[in-house]
This record gives C-alpha cells, sequence and structure tokens, in this order.
C-alpha cells in the first residue's frame, strides 16, 4: 500500500524532474516531521533524537559566504553527517548567503556544491537567502542572485530550492520568478500565512528535541522528497 502510494505521490507531484509547476497547492497533509541544525545546536546526540521518534529528516547547514571554505564551513558538518547516517534519519542541507551579485552567487554556490559532494541527500539543496546586507539590492537584483545560485546548484546535479521567512517572500523576492524551484518558507506561528506553494515549513525556533541542548527550529514537510531524489538520481544518488 505505501509502495502505491509513493508511486502515485511521486508521478502526480513531481512529474518533470524539477519543475513543480508555479499553479501547484501545498498538500494539506504533513507527511514528515523535521528539524535543521547547524553549529549553533552543539554537539546533537543523533541516537536519541532518533529514539525520540519526534524527527524524521534534518536540514543541515554545511557553509556559509565563499572567501574561506576552511573557515566557512559548518564545524559541525561533519558530525551531523555522520550522526544522522548513522542512525537512519534522511538529511537535506543549506548554505547561508552573504551574496550581493550573481558573481559572489556563483562563488557560493560552487562553495555549496563542494560541500554536497561529501555525502548523498535526500532532501534539497537549499540556499538560505536572508542577511541584512542583501537589503540594499533590488528586488531583482535579489532574485537574480537566487536564481544564479540555484541554477548552478541544479546543473551539478542537485535539487535546489530557496529559504526565505514570509516576509522576505512578500517584499523582497520576485516569487513568480522563483516558481520553478522548492520554497523552504518560515513563518513562526500556528499556521503558515504563505500564499505561494511550498514544501516545508519551519513553524518553530524554539522547539526541544530529545538529544538536542537548549532551542531548535522544527519544520514540516508536505512532499515526498527522498522518493522524488533517489528516483531520480538526484543529490548523489
Amino acid at each position: 500500500m505505501k509502495k502505491v502510494f509513493s508511486i502515485i505521490f511521486i508521478v502526480s507531484l513531481f512529474f518533470g524532474v524539477y519543475d513543480f509547476g508555479a499553479s501547484a497547492q501545498t498538500p494539506p497533509q504533513i507527511l514528515k516531521k523535521g528539524m535543521d541544525v547547524s553549529k549553533w545546536n552543539g554537539d546533537i546526540d543523533w541516537g536519541a533524537v532518533k529514539n525520540s521518534g519526534e524527527i524524521d529528516f534534518a536540514i543541515i547547514r554545511t557553509s556559509f559566504g565563499w572567501s574561506n571554505r576552511e573557515k566557512f564551513t559548518d564545524i559541525k558538518l561533519r558530525r551531523n553527517i555522520d550522526g544522522a547516517k548513522s542512525v537512519g534519519i534522511p538529511i537535506g542541507a543549506y548554505h547561508y548567503s552573504y551574496a550581493k551579485n550573481p558573481t559572489q552567487a556563483i562563488w557560493e554556490a560552487d562553495f555549496f556544491i563542494d560541500r554536497l559532494r561529501w555525502t548523498q541527500w535526500e532532501y534539497p539543496a537549499y540556499m538560505d537567502f536572508e542577511d541584512k546586507c542583501q537589503l540594499p539590492l533590488s528586488t531583482e537584483q535579489r532574485t537574480d542572485i537566487a536564481i544564479t545560485f540555484m541554477e548552478r546548484v541544479k546543473s551539478a546535479g542537485y535539487y535546489p530550492g530557496i529559504y526565505c521567512n514570509l516576509n522576505w517572500s512578500r517584499n523582497y523576492l520576485n516569487m513568480d520568478r522563483l516558481a520553478g524551484y522548492e520554497l523552504w518558507i518560515a513563518q513562526w506561528n500556528t499556521h503558515c500565512s504563505c500564499e505561494r506553494p511550498y514544501g516545508i515549513w519551519q513553524h518553530t525556533s524554539s522547539g526541544a528535541v530529545p538529544g538536542i541542548n537548549g532551542r531548535v527550529d522544527l519544520n514540516y514537510a508536505y512532499k515526498d522528497y527522498p522518493s522524488f531524489i533517489i528516483n531520480n538520481h538526484l543529490n548523489g544518488y
């Protein structure tokens, strides 16, 4: 029964390798519950996370910026990859962007791709686009940067997406131009007000998960990303 559902789900939502369609509707059913983590979450006890039964996937920060790859790789990246893989938690990745023009976006994307090659990823490879250094740019300039980054990631065989908060999606990016990419939307609330189709909703920054000291970002996923990515041989598969 699950296999039949997965086949139907993939055909209906993922027809075409990279195009979900601008008119797609976000499914109302939460498929998976997850978290996103970085060095700020410290040394995670991934066994405890898995045993809690509360987390089905994790989006891991790989990196940020571009000018010094050793310095700007998240210091917990290898530990988080190894920990999640060791207990069978599917993972995705994100790179925090400081790019202020398309050239810098390419430098960042190439850095991101290099870190993505460290393992296989079952969830999309996201550009985290929200830094104040990008606010002086125009909406179209910011959108050009996002597209340049994601197209570079896509050309390397990875399934790209963009992370932004609700305010940025409404006021700082041309979401019509970004409709062909995955959207991971942040709105810390009991419901999501995003008018655009989105695959993951980050609903709180104040979650609690066994195995992690302190607060953690929690997310809901509405799409079967692992089946799509693995079946289409993306993200290292």
